[in-house]
């Protein structure tokens, strides 16, 4: 489902008042690029990989630190 179709679809159930079920939501907003998830909460699970990452990165250059030095 592209954009245009989906943006249709739920102008179309929101007009004609329809239930619309979770999953066919979740679809419409994927299509639309939309999230329920709230950008803050997005940004802060980034984050947390980012530095999780670092973290490893940090270590990894230790033990070659630590093999140069012994």
């Amino acid at each position: 489902m592209n954009h245009n179709q989906a943006k249709d679809e739920l102008r179309r159930c929101l007009r004609e008042n329809k239930t619309i079920t979770v999953p066919k939501l979740e679809k419409l907003m994927q299509a639309l690029n939309m999230s329920l998830e709230s950008t803050h909460d997005k940004e802060v699970n980034y984050l947390k990989a980012e530095i999780k990452k670092l973290n490893k990165k940090i270590k990894r250059q230790r033990v070659v630190l630590r093999r140069y030095e012994g």
